[in-house]
């Protein structure tokens, strides 16, 4: 996966979720070989395997990711944040197929889950469908998800968010139209096989907690089994943070 680096955008106050995330990835995701990570201060919870980069708080949304993404030499990026925890093995032949279908296609980016308003009409591969841009455009927004970095860089720089809720600003899904806008579109890998949780579906080539952190505490009502695992595994006091 030379090609790929996973960036994770986070903050310094989520130190006590950095063993839980980060452990996970090492345990369930043997095949990465580049990590970034965006930051506004270095953490010593967060091992070697994966690059700090300290951005400032000052700074804009946007500028924080322009600034970065200047130091990612890889063309795609695995988007996530450190409540996206995984809680299985990634399915590393089926996300390599992924990379190849954004390689030899005009999409923009695919997202690892599948919401219940997506409809199945658009299929451009064996489980991999493109988003409609009828209805709820969902083709951005904060999943973990492969972009074509350029894009990603090119849509940060029109939209020029302030904060991270800028981008899905009250429900007005501002990515997804300057996605429009610049005739960019998204879609989502989904297996048939998987089951329902809530308003979405699991997923089975990238098995992720959606989200391990409701209003920053622990989900627990939506992943009971898997929070409850790994609490054990790296000793987290869910009542410290409270639980959903």
């Amino acid at each position: 996966m030379k090609d790929l680096a996973m960036v994770t955008w986070t903050h310094s106050s989520y130190n006590d979720v950095f063993p839980a995330y980060f452990g996970n990835v090492k345990k369930y995701f043997k095949d990465l070989e580049s990590s970034y990570v965006l930051i506004n201060s270095l953490s010593e919870n967060i091992d070697d395997d994966h690059l700090q980069l300290v951005n400032s708080e000052n700074d804009s949304y946007a500028s924080r990711w322009l600034g970065s993404l200047e130091h990612i030499e890889e063309d795609y990026i695995l988007y996530m944040q450190e409540d996206f925890i995984l809680y299985d093995y990634v399915d590393v032949v089926e996300l390599n197929k992924c990379i190849d279908y954004l390689k030899n296609s005009k999409c923009s980016c695919l997202r690892f889950i599948r919401s219940t308003i997506n409809s199945l009409d658009n299929k451009e591969e064996e489980n991999i469908y493109k988003i409609s841009h009828s209805g709820v455009d969902l083709s951005f927004t904060h999943q973990p998800s492969i972009w074509k970095k350029e894009h990603f860089q090119q849509v940060m720089t029109e939209l020029n968010p302030r904060h991270l809720r800028d981008v899905e600003s009250g429900g007005s899904f501002a990515g997804s139209r300057v996605m429009s806008q610049f005739k960019y579109f998204s879609s989502f890998y989904f297996d048939e096989s998987s089951p329902l949780r809530g308003g979405h579906y699991d997923s089975k080539v990238f098995p992720y907690v959606a989200t391990a952190l409701i209003g920053g505490k622990w989900n627990t009502s939506q992943y009971p089994d898997e929070l409850s695992s790994i609490s054990e595994e790296y000793e987290i006091n869910f009542n410290e943070r409270g639980i959903v």
